[in-house]
């Protein structure tokens, strides 16, 4: 009964929010724009920009969230229609589910540019907040300019660059051994002619916090579980980027030279799931990575151009080379003539060299309309050395040294135009997807032999359509739908080099989307938004256990699913504000023919949450002890309905309304269980904004929680942080 009423009170709460944040609006007067000295100003942020347009986003503002300890996923996660899966601590790999759509079916970029070229050196599980202004997260339909193959969405990042001349600093201390340094810097001289930049940021966790895994018990030599503390799960990495240029010219607006670096560990402690105990198993990744990127404007700013290119290898490493294995309690049994923990030992290096080039070319008609073309071309070659990798059966060439190439071209064009006064706004679009791979597919599963050279290719067309209207001025609707198409991506058909195997075999997914949204705002910055969306995807794409400790990306035939999504915000009054969203979404495997298969028709998408739901609230408080001192406090609550690691037949799920209350008829083995997050805290700037300090308590009921493929998260923590910037 606790536990229903934990979650029957969070879906009632999110629920009610939402509800007396649009009543209250409603009354509202329409306000009217803010007039100085004759002037009317109506101009809006990027931000806003993003929000308002036609196609279906929501916005992550990470500036508000610099003085706190929060992660990106914690942000992230308290967004509506979006949850980001983490399988462990700082560093873990990470999983975006957005309305129903998972892995690579999601895609990410930086400034608009498609980030793969990075892989993890730039990536949501170690990027801290404080070197990004927002995020911007889309559901379904695009944009053309971000042009990607995604297929239910994406994530841009954007840098921060708030002010022309600011240097930005923090240093977070947590639990677990945790540090997080973050510098941030950009100067433009008063003529803006010429700009300089720099962003770097250090992570390193101990990531021991103690979890509840099967050990055998040493009377029995029965399996039962104990709460061990994780001993080789630390997490490091460093990333740095300095870039300058010249601005404001006759022949370009803007052209940008940066150069990054970065390189990171991660020990390993288990494979994708809790089954097995690792104690000596390490990944790296390093790269240097030079980009250009060229931006101006013509024809009294109708054309405008912008062109971006990078090219890099990232070294990617694993070792696995022990003559013994380890139990959960760190106790280690040394085996002669065993060599590695894992079931395939490694002491590989594999070089992922990257070209990507983004061409973006925007011309304006007239008033009402401008059309747009964008391409992104990658190529993509692997090579590597492993002594202890597969080989050619009866020779001593190892797989890995044989090379592997990738391309893909991601052509978009669209029309966007205005009509009834700028009320309407449409948006037309067309994209052609053409990919290229060879390889050898191979894995220690079987004798691999020069025929097991593939090579895949494929052309594939999609269309979108958008349209947002203007009810009030503060208030309006939006419709988009696509025909959408994903090539397969270099992991997907390459592997990882650690635990996913390769896959050519693998075909495009294509799926038919519909998003429905309405949005009301008033003066005071209160808002309401409700979505609602439809899929159908055919061939989706998903990461599958295959032998353990091995997974594989693999084409899992059909699905289709609709959910709806909540998302309010109310200030109480100048000091309290509150906000809440829920999302629930039924995805679901259909038109399974064989009879093998026939049972899981109708069944949940395995691995996938169908109800979340968040709470808050904020309180700010100024001028305490000081004129100018500033303290807010904040608390978030976030609430998982139970979901099921594999596939179920649907007559085993709760029978309740929505799937909302009760419990699956399966093993408990199967199930990860309904989950509670709470965290509170408080960040207070003593004199001026210039300087503040952050404590947090995350989990603060300390509570078991689990993430992708049921892998245990840390228990409470503490975190402490200071931050200081001048501009």
């Amino acid at each position: 009964m606790r536990n229903h009423s934990k979650h029957i009170i969070v879906f009632i709460t999110a629920g009610l929010l939402s509800g007396y944040a649009f009543a209250q609006e409603l009354k509202d007067t329409i306000p009217k724009p803010t007039e100085l000295g004759g002037v009317t100003i109506n101009a809006q942020s990027a931000t806003q920009k993003t929000k308002l347009q036609p196609v279906v986003a929501t916005v992550v503002k990470a500036r508000d969230a610099y003085e706190q300890s929060a992660t990106l996923t914690e942000l992230i996660n308290r967004s509506p229609g979006v949850r980001l899966r983490q399988a462990g601590g700082l560093g873990a790999a990470t999983d975006v589910s957005i309305n129903g759509f998972q892995g690579k079916a999601i895609r990410y970029l930086k400034d608009g540019i498609p980030i793969d070229y990075l892989r993890d050196g730039f990536s949501i599980a170690s990027l801290p907040i404080n070197a990004l202004e927002r995020v911007e997260i889309y559901k379904g339909v695009l944009p053309v300019n971000l042009g990607v193959d995604a297929l239910g969405g994406a994530v841009n990042l954007i840098s921060r660059r708030s002010v022309p001349k600011y240097l930005a600093a923090s240093y977070e201390v947590a639990s677990f051994n945790t540090h997080r340094i973050t510098v941030n810097g950009y100067y433009t001289n008063p003529t803006k002619k010429w700009f300089v930049a720099a962003d770097a940021f250090y992570n390193y966790s101990d990531n021991d916090y103690k979890a509840k895994v099967k050990v055998t018990d040493p009377v029995t030599s029965n399996q039962v579980y104990d709460r061990v503390r994780l001993f080789h799960n630390s997490f490091s990495n460093v990333y740095g980027e300095i870039s300058g240029g010249i601005t404001n010219r006759k022949w370009a607006d803007e052209l940008k030279i940066s150069v990054a670096a970065f390189h990171l560990q991660r020990e390993q402690n288990h494979p994708a799931l809790m089954t097995d105990p690792y104690g000596a198993i390490t990944g790296k990744q390093s790269s240097v990575v030079p980009s250009i990127r060229y931006r101006k404007t013509f024809l009294d700013g109708k054309l405008s151009i912008d062109q971006f290119l990078v090219h890099n290898t990232v070294t990617v490493k694993r070792t696995d080379t022990l003559a013994g294995r380890y139990d959960w309690y760190g106790n280690f049994f040394p085996i002669p003539g065993r060599v590695g923990e894992s079931r395939q030992a490694a002491l590989s290096t594999i070089d992922y060299t990257n070209t990507t080039s983004r061409t973006h070319i925007k011309y304006k008609l007239n008033h009402q309309h401008s059309i747009e073309v964008n391409n992104v071309f990658t190529a993509l070659k692997q090579k590597g050395t492993d002594p202890y990798g597969p080989k050619l059966d009866g020779t001593d060439i190892t797989v890995i040294s044989l090379p592997a190439s990738y391309k893909k071209l991601v052509t978009g064009a669209g029309l966007n135009s205005t009509f009834l006064d700028d009320k309407l706004q449409t948006q037309l679009m067309a994209k052609f997807y053409h990919y290229q791979s060879s390889g050898t597919e191979a894995w220690q599963a079987r004798p691999i032999t020069k025929t097991d050279a593939v090579t895949q290719n494929g052309n594939n067309w999609g269309t979108a359509a958008a349209a947002k209207y203007t009810l009030t001025t503060n208030s309006f609707i939006r419709l988009s739908a696509e025909f959408a198409n994903r090539l397969p991506d270099q992991e997907e058909l390459f592997g990882d080099g650690i635990w996913t195997v390769p896959n050519f075999a693998i075909t495009p997914e294509r799926s038919f989307n519909i998003n429905l949204g309405y949005r009301i705002t008033n003066q005071q910055k209160d808002a309401v938004e409700v979505n609602t969306f439809y899929r159908r995807t055919e061939d989706l794409i998903l990461l599958i256990p295959v032998q353990a400790p091995y997974a594989q990306y693999q084409n899992i035939r059909n699905v289709k699913g609709f959910g709806f999504e909540a998302d309010g915000l109310y200030h109480l009054n100048n000091i309290f504000a509150i906000n809440g969203n829920f999302t629930w979404q039924d995805i679901r495997l259909f038109k399974l023919q064989t009879s093998v298969d026939q049972w899981q028709n109708n069944a949940r998408l395995r691995n996938t949450p169908y109800f979340f739901a968040n709470a808050g609230i904020t309180a700010q408080f100024k001028k305490l002890v000081t004129a100018k001192d500033n303290l807010k406090l904040y608390c978030y609550y976030n609430f998982v309905r139970e979901y099921y690691l594999e596939t179920i037949p649907k007559r085993l799920e709760p029978s309740s309304f929505l799937g909302l209350f009760g419990k699956s008829g399966v093993n408990t083995e199967l199930v990860i269980p309904n989950q509670h997050l709470c965290s509170a805290g408080f960040h207070y700037a003593p004199f001026t904004s210039k300087i503040s300090f952050g404590f947090e308590v995350k989990n603060l009921l300390n509570e078991d929680l689990y993430d992708n493929y049921r892998v245990q998260k840390a228990g409470r923590s503490f975190h402490c942080k200071i931050n200081y910037t001048i501009q």
